[in-house]
């Protein structure tokens, strides 16, 4: 079972992948951190919903050529069980874990017993949602049934996910800087850069000539707006965009 090694840390992954000026980069930056737990292939899919019906772009995938020829041949992206319940779930889940709740139709069966027969045995999915029917998946393929998926795993490889789809869909042009400004404020964007700097809300209060109430509710606000849980995950989003 293969355990994170030499982790640079969300952060620095960030910036990382903000370095990314194509989709091959980031589909090379996201897989050299996810092969630390145990990952050895990731793809990113995007449906974009448009007046001529739903978009489907392959924003970047890193699987064998002859997995990807096979798969592209049969279909298997559409026939999967794992794109089925990605598009039931908000939450991450693993191969298994939608496997084993639910009964396989015979095409979820065929793409199952063809990708255990090609030596895959587990994954991880990231169900993405957006704004007018926007959806994306962000999945890694494993070799190893078992994984090491304890909580903060989880939590890690689900910020990296986030973070590689919002980098490529920004070098796709399905997202832009501009959209990002347009939901936050001066202020949300200020506060938020000082807690970037390592700065308390106290701190943050006495240097902006505002009580730590009203930072802690810009940061608040802030955080909402980037769809982060945490404000580490709000200041790596903010990195990302070149905000900070």
């Amino acid at each position: 079972m293969a355990h994170p090694s030499g982790d640079i840390g969300v952060d620095g992954f960030a910036g990382s992948i903000l370095s990314c000026t194509t989709l091959d980069a980031v589909r090379d930056q996201f897989q050299q951190e996810v092969v630390r737990h145990g990952f050895v292939s990731s793809a990113c899919r995007a449906f974009v919903p448009g007046a001529g019906g739903v978009d489907h772009r392959l924003l970047f995938r890193n699987w064998p050529s002859d997995w990807a020829k096979l798969s592209d041949d049969k279909g298997f992206a559409a026939a999967s069980f794992v794109t089925v319940e990605a598009r039931r779930r908000l939450t991450p889940f693993t191969w298994l874990e939608a496997r084993d709740a639910r009964s396989l139709t015979s095409a979820e069966q065929e793409v199952w017993e063809s990708a255990l027969s090609f030596g895959w045995r587990n994954g991880f999915v990231l169900p993405i949602r957006g704004p007018a029917g926007y959806f994306a998946t962000v999945s890694m393929g494993s070799r190893e049934s078992v994984l090491d998926l304890r909580p903060e795993n989880r939590a890690r490889l689900q910020m990296l996910a986030v973070l590689a789809h919002e980098r490529a869909c920004i070098l796709a042009g399905l997202m832009s800087h501009d959209e990002l400004f347009e939901r936050m404020t001066a202020r949300e964007i200020e506060c938020l850069r000082w807690v970037a700097a390592g700065k308390t809300d106290p701190e943050i209060g006495e240097i902006l000539s505002i009580s730590a109430t009203t930072v802690k509710f810009h940061v608040d606000g802030a955080r909402a707006k980037l769809g982060a849980r945490t404000r580490a995950q709000a200041v790596a989003r903010l990195v990302l965009h070149g905000l900070y």
